[in-house]
């Protein structure tokens, strides 16, 4: 914590918002076993990982996305899993951009591998707990599970894509304009 000053701290609180905020911008997808959404929230998430780091960056991306959870009855529940979840997208983006030294390094190819890796994290583990839900906790069949699973997969691939992007291409000027040390 020796690392944290008074502006690390309001970026975190400023990305922890941002977060929060994105996941409003949403299109929500009603399925047959459940309700999916494709938003903005993630491409905060990713950067608050490549701008902050693993830690501190893990942190804004979870207690965003868990306090979005928090706030809305559908996802109540899943407020908990959510901040894990987001939290490790946020830490595997940032723990690798930062992976060679505390220099931040950027290139470009260097940023989209972090966000790719990031943003599969998050779905592996997005698609998982769904599986999870579906199959031990609602006594689904596997075979119903998968069905729902491809759908969530499709909107979350889609979603990653965009996030990647996005992300990818806000980092770089974010990472000139903003300097902690």
């Amino acid at each position: 914590m020796k690392n944290l000053t008074t502006k690390k701290l309001a970026y975190i609180g400023l990305f922890t918002a941002l977060v929060f905020v994105s996941n409003y911008l949403q299109i929500p997808f009603v399925t047959p076993f459940g309700n999916t959404r494709f938003h903005l929230g993630n491409v905060f998430c990713l950067l608050s990982g490549l701008i902050l780091g693993p830690g501190f960056g893990g942190l804004a991306a979870g207690l965003g996305s868990a306090l979005f959870d928090l706030f809305d009855p559908i996802y109540f529940t899943s407020a908990p899993t959510t901040f894990l979840n987001k939290f490790l997208l946020a830490a595997v983006a940032g723990w690798f951009f930062y992976k060679k030294d505390k220099e931040v390094d950027t290139k470009k190819s260097r940023i989209v591998l972090a966000s790719i890796l990031g943003q599969l994290t998050y779905i592996i583990l997005y698609l998982g707990k769904s599986y999870i839900k579906n199959v031990y906790i609602l006594g689904l069949t596997r075979q119903a599970s998968m069905v729902e699973i491809v759908q969530k997969a499709g909107v979350s691939f889609t979603n990653g894509v965009i996030s990647v992007i996005f992300a990818s291409i806000l980092t770089i000027p974010l990472l000139k304009a903003i300097k902690f040390e």
